[in-house]
Formats: C-alpha cells, structure tokens, sequence
C-alpha cells in the first residue's frame, strides 16, 4: 500500500499551524504523508505505530515528531465496550515552509533549516524535554490565537536545542519519495494485523514482498530491527494484553483468540516479551484498579 498524501491545514485558509485535542476510538488507520510538521502527545492509548520505515510499540504519555514528508500511522488497541474513549492525543501542526519565509524578518533560519531535515527520520523526546512539551501542548489547546503563537514559538526553541531525543526511521527511506522498500514493509505490517489472530504463513509475508524465504527474513530483520516472528509474537501480545483488562475470557481462550496454537507457547511469549505471565499480568491490573 504506498502511504497516502493529505493536507493537514486544508480547512484553515492561511493559517500555518493548527493544535488540536482528539478523543475518539481509534486512531487514524491510514498510512499518510503531509508537508506539514507533526508534534503528537499520546495522552491515552497504546498499539503499534510506524514512522517511515520503523515500527514500534506505543502506549500512553508518548510524543513524537514526524517531519514533512515522512509517512506516519498509529494502529492503536481495539477499543472496549465502555463508553470511554480508547483514544486520546494532543496534536500540533504546522507548515515549515510558511515559517521559513517570515522567520528571517525576526530570527535566524539556519538552525530551523538544520532541524527540518533531521525531523525527516522522525523522532521519539523523553526527559525533561517530553515534560515540557506536555506542559506546553496542554496550555496551548485552551489557549487565544495570540497565546497559541507565542506558544508555537516557545515549541520552536524547546525542538532547535534538545538533545533530549531517539531517531527513528531510516535515513535512507526519508531521502526524496518514500523508498519501494517502505512500502513493502508497510505491505507486510498490513498483513500481519489483519491475519494475526490466524495462522501467519512466513512463505506469504515472503511473497508480498517478493522474495525468497531466507531473503525475506534478512529483508525484515535490515528494516524493523527484529525477526519476523518475534514482530508477529508482538502484535499478537498486544491484543492479548487488552483482552486480559477488557475481558472476561479465560486465558486459555485468549490465547487462542490472538492466534497462539498451545496456551504453554502463549505462556512463554507473553512472559519473554512483557516479563510476567498473563495470570500475573491480570491480577497486577486488577489490583491497581482497587
């Protein structure tokens, strides 16, 4: 599937940037890309998301930046039966083109430029960086059309002299148009959360994209840091993980729900990737609702 273009300030006439508080039930499943730049609190809710050529898991008190051009999408957990939403984010757009043509009439534009381009790979903040981003995102929602500015601007500084950062996707794959290779990469993701509660066929992973079975798994490994199966033991967990909070089901039950052919294999993966079984897993949920 090649990522989608859309505009992301189309409905605020000359406006260069636009912030937003979301509250729905599942974020947007559409790979895309834009020109504008994208800050994104994840206040609440927890999936996959994939950022140019690199996938990850996500859960809440996130923020990331996607640079213009870079695909993006967040595939976050099915939401319960509550009448809570699943979902909740903070997200902050703007054009980095209109800015570059007035910011040299008050600053200089050389550390903005340095800094759109290392935004292209996407990046992860944490630390004290993160905590001012939240602060910051937070009044600026509320906040006049003159305060947002002034807040925009406060946003600028904090983003052009961090450190306070992880890069995400592959230089490569932000270089002009997205790369073929993102592209069968976003193919396979696709295919692995729609048939992850099935049995997931490494030879069909392997026909997507094309190649030959030992290529593939090379293939996968170079671009997602991680095997194939551990990648599909993973998503499968992340449902498990909502099904042990949201349902009433045995575990034995779950496990097969989430595509596990023996409960000792769901046993063993869930503790290898979260480092307590599911029981364990439950019950410290549980507990912390008390």
């Amino acid at each position: 599937m090649r990522p989608v273009y859309t505009k992301a300030l189309s409905n605020l006439g000359n406006r260069i940037f636009e912030i937003r508080r979301e509250n729905c039930d599942k974020y947007l499943s559409e790979y895309h890309f834009h020109s504008e730049c994208q800050l994104t609190y994840i206040i609440k809710g927890n999936g996959q998301r994939c950022i140019g050529d690199h996938l990850e898991d996500f859960e809440s008190d996130e923020l990331t930046f996607t640079g213009p051009g870079l695909p993006h999408v967040w595939y976050n957990a099915r939401g319960d039966t509550s009448h809570e939403p699943s979902a909740q984010s903070i997200t902050l757009h703007f054009d980095p083109e209109a800015l570059l043509s007035f910011c040299p009439l008050l600053v200089e534009t050389a550390p903005l430029h340095d800094f759109l381009e290392r935004s292209r790979q996407g990046m992860l903040f944490y630390g004290q960086t993160k905590d001012a981003f939240k602060k910051i995102l937070r009044k600026m929602v509320g906040a006049s059309d003159m305060q947002k500015t002034a807040y925009l601007f406060e946003c600028l500084a904090t983003l052009l002299h961090t450190e306070e950062y992880a890069v995400l996707s592959d230089k490569s794959y932000s270089n002009g148009s997205p790369r073929k290779d993102g592209e069968l990469i976003f193919n396979i993701y696709n295919y692995v959360f729609e048939n992850f509660n099935n049995e997931i066929s490494l030879e069909e992973a392997a026909k997507l994209a094309n190649l030959t079975k030992p290529s593939f798994c090379r293939f996968f490994k170079a671009h997602t840091r991680k095997t194939f199966s551990k990648f599909v033991n993973e998503v499968r967990i992340n449902e498990a993980c909502r099904l042990l909070v949201q349902d009433e089901n045995p575990i034995t039950n779950i496990a097969y729900a989430c595509g596990f052919n023996s409960l000792p294999n769901f046993n063993k993966f869930f503790k290898s990737i979260k480092g307590i079984t599911p029981s364990d897993y439950k019950s410290k949920l549980l507990s912390n609702k008390d």
